[in-house]
């Protein structure tokens, strides 16, 4: 295989974190990819709607160790990260292959898209990250309506490869873009942790991992699941960045209704510490109206953690596979279905846990998955 020059261009790299999966999708492909490819990132100097700068060096390239090989990473303060500063940045690097991570960025997908269009053979690879769904597509309807209009009209993406990252996304860009040139290659977790404690037995932990705004339809699965039935103490803790005060004040207003279901709002939690709360959780909670791959569902099942989410994701037919639930956002669905978990038995919890980690293991993060993403990057 040989040996490219590869620029990932993304408007948040760790150590943000805010933004949540498509940060973990781009430093997990990093990862991959720097074991046979020279990477560098182009990257912004702040996190996801915060005013203080990372503590990082900027406008200047990072040097990152990345398992057992290193990445190239340049972290632009704001506004300096013009279409000079992109063609500078090019002609140094000189890449074989541009890979953006957002549909609607002007910095880090629109500029450097223009100045690629005119440097043949540097090929453009494109992943919207889910920006294609119908959820995503209802906020700001208007807005990104005309944009996509104008796109086509004016063959904005006419020259790049779709990186889908699902059969489903891959439709939908085709949805919008007719003639699209898609290829599908699965986001990529992180690797397996080596073990999967037991968790305590006199109660139920259920996690939610995700920003607390409205649109990730985070009452919903609070009120079910205060209608449910259980046979033992129920917990459940909320980890992300808090974007909306009002929301969360609703949230805990509901939950401080009653006494059966214990609820704590921990804040934002930077992925790499997340282990130890998937390894206390039983189960991980997700009543997304959208989801486009789902990293805080895969890394459950990474650390022995069933899920019980939505049907708005790529992962269905769970029950069947012994993994968790998915069911549709209907209220009495989701009560009747939570009751169901809420008394099974612990030695059935147990191979519904060990079971996770085989489904992770064969299906999630495996050879398949990635080879795919390293033949995305080759013509």
């Amino acid at each position: 295989m040989k040996r490219l020059r590869i620029v990932i261009s993304s408007d948040w790299f760790p150590p943000a974190y805010r933004a949540g999966g498509p940060i973990r999708s781009a430093f997990n492909l990093c990862a991959l990819l720097s074991e046979h490819h020279d990477i560098w990132v182009v990257t912004g100097s702040h996190d996801l709607g915060v005013e203080k700068a990372l503590e990082v060096e900027k406008d200047r390239w990072n040097t990152i160790q990345v398992n057992d090989a290193s990445i190239q990473v340049r972290y632009c303060s704001e506004g300096t990260l013009d279409r000079g500063l992109w063609s500078q940045l090019l002609d140094e690097i000189n890449p074989d292959v541009l890979h953006l991570n957002s549909m609607f960025s002007k910095d880090y997908t629109l500029i450097p898209l223009r100045i690629a269009q005119s440097r043949k053979p540097l090929r453009v690879v494109l992943a919207p990250r889910g920006m294609l769904g119908e959820a995503a597509l209802s906020i700001k309807p208007l807005k990104k309506k005309i944009f996509l209009s104008v796109a086509r009209m004016t063959g904005l993406f006419c020259d790049v490869k779709w990186h889908a990252s699902t059969a489903k996304e891959a439709s939908e860009i085709c949805n919008h873009f007719v003639s699209a040139d898609v290829f599908i290659a699965q986001n990529l977790p992180a690797a397996i942790p080596p073990e999967n404690p037991k968790r305590p037995t006199d109660h139920w932990k259920i996690v939610v991992i995700g920003r607390i705004h409205r649109v990730k339809n985070l009452g919903f699965g609070i009120e079910a699941l205060l209608k449910a039935s259980a046979n033992r103490p129920v917990e459940l803790d909320f980890i992300g960045p808090l974007e909306d005060q009002d929301y969360q004040k609703e949230l805990a207003d509901l939950a401080g209704s009653q006494n059966d279901v214990k609820i704590r709002f921990l804040g934002g939690i930077p992925p790499t510490e997340l282990s130890k709360y998937f390894h206390a959780a039983h189960f991980l909670m997700s009543s997304t109206t959208q989801e486009n791959f789902g990293h805080s569902i895969v890394e459950a099942w990474a650390h022995g953690c069933p899920v019980l989410i939505s049907d708005r994701t790529p992962w269905l037919q769970l029950q069947d596979k012994g993994v968790g639930w998915d069911w549709p956002l209907d209220a009495d669905a989701w009560q009747v279905g939570l009751s169901k978990v809420l008394v099974m038995k612990a030695f059935e919890w147990e191979e519904m846990s060990a079971q996770s980690r085989e489904f992770f293991r064969n299906h999630v993060r495996n050879g398949d998955a990635e080879k795919a993403n390293l033949e995305l990057f080759h013509p």
